[in-house]
């Protein structure tokens, strides 16, 4: 385990619980844990919480196997009494399913059990059962596997930052089941894809008989992450607790003026390792040692900051760089990676999306993007340390520039901003339009092309409402189709093996469902858009397919417009 330095704050005071006790909150970023004052330090029984972990006994004691389906019949094998159905480990991780936890549990040596939890972090008393192994108490009413709240944060943190030496293919999947967890299963209160979530219940820390307490977690993509504890509850309360406390961490941003701020996640996507900044502001601007003189040069460190100025970032092993006006932090990740995050006003940040997502800057266009983007930043924070990243994830922004246009070998082309694209502070009146647009109901989300037919949030993010955005200028006779072949080798590497691919609306939610040697298979689009861009570019999934089928030397999918067609369109 890492080395972390822990502090004791205030977190989370003002949320209540049912029992009326404030939940104890941890949170982990950049190698530093705060804890609520009065946080327990002794190991706890964390119930659900440690089924990731024996995830990773199973699978390098299965290192040739898929991990398996089931069907959870419910009654006194899962603590659904009804069952879930058919499932596989996405799918039950996201439901945190015990009959299926325990099967697997069963299917490994005990041995191998204790070696995965031990290696998290949990003091575990042997031998083990696959009930104490899924986090349930023993004939006693103890947990025979116990961990310091600290410490199983960071061992959150590490799954879901550094890949697994042996069979990281389980990995990718137990995460797709965590971010799951997140939209639509146990943790569901949190809302978004923008977290890894897990929920447990567990005998309750303070011994008292025949009650629980509950636990939740969240690990957002940057290594940041909150641990709740509700000392009288189970983990769906301190699910609700959890998202009641990352909701109170982003103040609205709608209706507030220009002084308000907006953090932003930069090469969010890329994990620079080398990051050089230069200060263009003409005056001398506050660095990590000293002032950095006009046209000054700073190679940035994890730990530092540069205080509120015009920097131009430079990252050499991308031959990337990027202008923007704001402070700018600089975080690490356990891999080495630096995590940079810019902290500016709204409307820089709303210019830097303008010049990403509309180039053409037209003025009625810019408005209305201006308006969406805005009730986005409104909704709550999207990642744990920043409100916002820079890709599409969120909102694809270059600030003053340039603009990036990759191009196959991950080689880039850098086009510069015209000076109207470069902020929007100077011109009063677009900003008052802007800030009447936001106030008025509209989309928050926006789209490159609707493809004539525009889509809902819940049927492409499992979450969200089901209204659909009305497109004046495009129609089902202007769709942009478009359609791509996805090798086998494609699908292999994105996917792993598959015998079959189709497209299924089950619930009406878009997922594409695979069929492997151990049963079936779904990922959300936002999933699968993110694991075929490894291989193909980010086009290599233009926007939810209408179908995918077999063809010969691969899959041929078939849609139309361009992106994920929620919400305000910005095509022509």
């Amino acid at each position: 385990m890492r080395l972390v330095a822990l502090v004791a704050v205030a977190l989370g005071a003002t949320v209540g619980t049912q029992a009326g006790e404030a939940p104890i909150f941890w949170r982990l970023s950049g190698g530093r844990i705060e804890a609520s004052v009065g946080a327990p330090a002794r190991p706890l029984g964390v119930g659900s919480l440690q089924k990731p972990f024996l995830v990773r006994g199973w699978a390098e004691a299965h290192p040739g196997a898929e991990p398996p389906r089931l069907v959870c019949r419910g009654g006194s094998s899962c603590w659904l009494r009804s069952g879930h159905g058919a499932l596989g480990l996405v799918r039950a991780t996201s439901l945190s399913c015990n009959a299926y936890f325990r099967g697997l549990a069963a299917d490994t040596p005990a041995e191998a059990l204790a070696r995965a939890l031990s290696a998290a972090g949990f003091a575990v008393e042997t031998p083990l059962t696959p009930e104490t192994a899924i986090g349930l108490p023993d004939e006693t009413g103890r947990p025979r596997a116990a961990v310091r709240a600290d410490v199983l944060l960071d061992a959150y943190v590490q799954l879901v930052l550094e890949p697994w030496t042996i069979r990281d293919d389980v990995r990718r999947e137990l995460l797709a089941g965590l971010r799951a967890a997140a939209l639509d299963g146990t943790a569901h209160g949190l809302g978004s894809g923008a977290h890894y979530a897990k929920t447990g219940t567990a005998p309750s820390i303070d011994g008292r008989p025949l009650q629980t307490s509950g636990l939740a977690v969240a690990v957002d993509a940057t290594g940041t992450g909150v641990l709740a504890l509700v000392r009288r509850g189970t983990g769906r309360d301190a699910g609700e607790a959890l998202a009641a406390s990352l909701r109170s961490r982003a103040a609205p941003l709608a209706s507030v003026p220009s002084t308000g701020r907006v953090r932003v996640a930069l090469f969010s996507l890329l994990r620079p390792r080398q990051v050089a900044a230069r200060n263009l502001s003409g005056v001398p601007v506050e660095g990590p040692a000293g002032f950095v003189g006009p046209y000054g040069e700073v190679v940035l460190q994890a730990g530092q900051r540069l205080a509120e100025g015009l920097w131009e970032l430079r990252l050499p092993e991308w031959r990337l760089t990027r202008r923007l006006h704001g402070a700018i932090e600089v975080g690490g990740f356990p891999s080495g990676a630096l995590a940079v995050v810019a902290e500016m006003d709204p409307f820089e940040y709303l210019a830097g999306v303008a010049a990403a997502e509309l180039p053409s800057f037209q003025r009625e266009r810019l408005v209305a993007l201006g308006g969406a983007a805005l009730r986005f930043l409104s909704s709550g924070r999207r990642h744990a340390a920043a409100d916002v990243c820079d890709s599409t994830h969120c909102a694809f922004f270059v600030g003053r520039g340039p603009r990036p246009e990759w191009r196959a070998g991950a080689s880039v082309r850098l086009v510069s901003l015209s000076p109207p694209q470069a902020g929007l502070r100077e011109d009063p009146e677009l900003l008052a339009a802007i800030r009447s647009e936001a106030a008025r109901p509209g989309p928050s989300h926006w789209t490159s092309h609707c493809g004539g037919a525009p889509l809902s949030e819940r049927y492409v993010w499992g979450s969200g409402g089901e209204t659909k955005a009305s497109c004046p200028r495009h129609s089902a006779l202007d769709a942009r189709p478009w359609r791509r072949l996805w090798t086998e080798s494609d699908v292999a590497a994105a996917l792993g093996p598959v015998r079959s691919l189709r497209v299924v609306t089950d619930g009406g939610v878009w997922r594409l469902r695979g069929e492997t040697a151990s049963g079936w298979q779904e990922w959300l689009y936002d999933e699968v858009h993110r694991r075929l861009s490894r291989g193909l570019g980010w086009g290599g999934l233009p926007s939810p397919a209408d179908s995918v089928s077999r063809e010969s030397g691969g899959y041929v999918a078939i849609g139309r417009g361009l992106g994920h067609r929620v919400g305000l369109c910005l095509a022509d």
